[in-house]
C-alpha cells in the first residue's frame, strides 16, 4: 500500500462521517457499554433471537487481525501488487460507496429476521438482505455482480448463516485495502452466544485473489435498549478527498 496511506487511511472511517448526527455518534455515544448479560434470548419457535443493534464485527483497519494466530492473508502476488498501488483516494468509502462485508464500520446495525428474509440495517448508509425461503442463487450466468451479492440464509442449529455469491470487484476488505475479484464467495456465521454478545465469522473463497479459503472472526456487542440507527448522511459536506493523498488544506 503507497505510504501516505497509512497515516490517513484510518481517518476515512472518520473524517467521512460528515453529518450532524454521525458527528454525534463520534463525540462519544456509539459505546456498546454494559452490554446485558444472561442466556440467549429465544424466539417462540426456539430459534436465537437476533433483534437489536449491534456494534462490531471485524476490525476496520485491517481484517487480518481477525485470522487465527499466526496466519496471514493468501493473496496472489500480482493482487498484492494492486493492493500496493492503492491511494487512500482510492478507497470506496471516500466517495461515500457501499461497504459490503466482510467491511466493517464503526457504527451501529441492525439485524432483522423474518421466516423469509434477514435483513441488515447498517446505519452508515447501506442495507441488505438475504432470502430465507430455501431458494438457491442464480445460475453463474444469470448473477449481475453488485455491491452487495446475492445472498441466501439457513439456520444450522443456533447459528444463522448467510451465503452469498455475484460480487463486483469494486470494494476493499477494510481501510488497508485488501481487494478480491467479482468471483468472491462469502459465508457468514452469526451464533448469540449470550444475550449481549455475537459470534461472528466470515470465510472467504476467493480462487482469483486469494491462494486459498480464509476465515475471519470477530464479535458484536448489543447496544442499549434505547439506541436507535439515527441518520448517516456520508456526501453532505464530504471535503475529504482532495486531502486523502497528502494534499494540503
Amino acid at each position: 500500500m503507497n505510504s501516505r496511506m497509512t497515516a490517513v487511511a484510518l481517518a476515512v472511517c472518520v473524517a467521512a462521517a460528515v453529518s450532524a448526527g454521525a458527528q454525534t455518534r463520534l463525540g462519544g455515544n456509539i459505546r456498546a457499554t454494559n452490554p446485558p448479560t444472561g442466556p440467549t434470548p429465544r424466539q417462540p419457535d426456539g430459534k436465537p433471537d437476533m433483534t437489536g443493534v449491534w456494534l462490531g464485527g471485524l476490525s476496520v483497519g485491517d481484517i487480518s487481525q481477525n485470522l487465527p494466530k499466526g496466519e496471514t492473508m493468501p493473496i496472489r502476488p500480482e493482487w498484492k501488487q494492486k493492493m500496493d498501488a492503492h491511494q487512500a483516494s482510492d478507497d470506496p468509502q471516500a466517495h461515500c460507496l457501499p461497504l459490503p462485508q466482510p467491511r466493517a464500520v464503526p457504527y451501529p446495525w441492525r439485524m432483522v429476521v423474518t421466516p423469509t428474509h434477514v435483513f441488515f440495517l447498517h446505519e452508515m448508509y447501506d442495507y441488505r438482505q438475504a432470502f430465507m425461503d430455501g431458494r438457491r442463487h442464480p445460475p453463474a450466468d444469470e448473477l449481475n455482480p453488485n455491491w452487495n451479492g446475492h445472498s441466501v440464509g439457513r439456520w444450522e442449529g443456533d447459528t444463522l448463516v448467510i451465503d452469498s455469491v455475484g460480487y463486483n470487484d469494486k470494494t476493499w476488505f477494510d481501510n488497508k485495502g485488501w481487494p478480491h475479484s467479482d468471483q468472491m464467495h462469502l459465508i457468514e456465521r452469526y451464533t448469540r452466544t449470550d444475550a449481549g454478545t455475537m459470534k461472528i465469522e466470515m470465510t472467504v473463497d476467493d480462487p482469483v485473489a486469494y491462494t486459498k479459503p480464509f476465515t475471519l472472526t470477530g464479535q458484536a456487542k448489543l447496544m442499549p435498549k434505547d439506541d436507535e440507527l439515527i441518520e448517516y448522511v456520508c456526501n453532505e459536506n464530504n471535503q475529504d478527498v482532495p486531502y486523502l493523498n497528502g494534499a494540503k488544506p
